[in-house]
Order: structure tokens, then sequence, then C-alpha cells
């Protein structure tokens, strides 16, 4: 798994990731990584997870919006913590279209009638 897309939102910096969802193991064990680190670089922000619905991405969302050198590092530890994380990709759906629905009373009286 890795961060393929970063955009600023508001007060929030997002950082959207390659899969689907992030399970809840791997959001503790982001957050035991990351919110030290956070501290360590003088954020006391932490860090909340989300779901974009029109790009089926998982985003990682830091509450705030750091100075560009912090937000590559803060960019550069996430993706280290998730690099061996498995890249989960939206469940593909069968969708049926066009279904008729036959009378059987009446194929039969058509056959008989033929």
């Amino acid at each position: 798994m890795k961060i393929v897309e970063e955009r600023e939102a508001w007060i929030h910096t997002h950082f959207i990731l390659d899969s689907f969802f992030v399970t809840e193991q791997e959001r503790r064990q982001i957050s035991i990584s990351i919110e030290p680190e956070l501290m360590h670089l003088g954020l006391q922000y932490g860090l909340r997870y989300n779901i974009a619905p029109s790009k089926h991405r998982a985003i990682i969302v830091l509450e705030c919006i750091p100075f560009d050198p912090v937000k590559a590092a803060i960019k550069e530890l996430i993706n280290g913590v998730i690099e061996d994380f498995p890249v989960r990709l939206p469940e593909q759906r069968n969708v049926v279209t066009n279904i008729t629905v036959a009378d059987p009373e009446i194929e039969t009286e058509s056959r008989l009638s033929q």
C-alpha cells in the first residue's frame, strides 16, 4: 500500500491511498508508529481515517496542514509504515439488467395453440 495523492482540504491534509480501506489493526499500527513522531515534530494533532466515496480510496487525514518540509516527512513516515500492507480493491459487483419475467401459463397456451 502507498500514498498516491496528497490534498489540503480546509484545515486538514488528506493522504489518499491506493487501497479501498485500511483495517482496524492497520489503523492502530499506523497511529502507534506515526503519532509519537507527530509530537516530536511539534504537531499536537492526530490522524483519522476515511474513504473517498467517489474515488474508492482510503484516506489518512492529518488534522492540520503543516509546512511543506514537515508534510513531506510525515508522508515519508506513513509510506514507511504502510508499504507492507496489502492493497484492497473495492468489491466487484455484477449488475443484472433487462430482466424479463414470463408467465408459465401464457407460455403453455401459446405452445398449444401453435
